[in-house]
């Protein structure tokens, strides 16, 4: 029995661990070329969706989704957009599977000495928050079981 409890707490971790991405992981991820984040991201499971992807000029945004709900097997637990100049990431949005998640990156946030700016409601009972550090600016949008951090550097003029 305690094998078998072992292996289980193994396989979800294997499992579970692609989806969990931290701030300082989220942070990373800008500034670098689309070619290694989309590298990363794939290599920790996330699945790239052309359908939900595109180029506009010199523009790109490209979509990920990772893992399937057990009761809804074609909805995503997660989902990961980023966006480009150049092919250089600028800004990208991670929605979270769980509230759990969603207080964990949220704390990160506030540790991270950032100042809460500004909160307002937006459409279908949404809430958004922006954080501002001195190098990014961190911006949460929480709705009725919807948790998602949008992260972009915070260049001053």
């Amino acid at each position: 029995m305690k094998y078998v409890l072992i292996i289980i707490l193994c396989l979800c971790g294997l499992f579970s661990n692609g989806q969990d991405l931290k701030l300082n992981k989220l942070k990373s991820f800008i500034g670098q070329p689309v070619s290694a984040v989309t590298d990363s991201l794939v290599h920790s499971k996330w699945i790239v969706r052309p359908e939900l992807s595109g180029r506009q000029g010199n523009q790109l945004y490209q979509t990920f989704s990772y893992g399937n709900h057990e009761s809804e097997q074609s909805k995503a637990l997660s989902w990961f957009r980023i966006q480009a100049d150049n092919d250089v990431v600028n800004q990208l949005y991670y929605q979270l599977n769980g509230v759990e998640a969603y207080n964990f990156i949220l704390k990160e946030i506030k540790e991270a000495g950032t100042e809460k700016k500004d909160i307002q409601g937006i459409e279908d009972k949404q809430i958004s928050t922006y954080y501002l550090s001195t190098d990014y600016i961190f911006q949460t949008i929480t709705g009725t079981d919807s948790y998602t951090v949008m992260v972009m550097p915070n260049q001053q003029p």
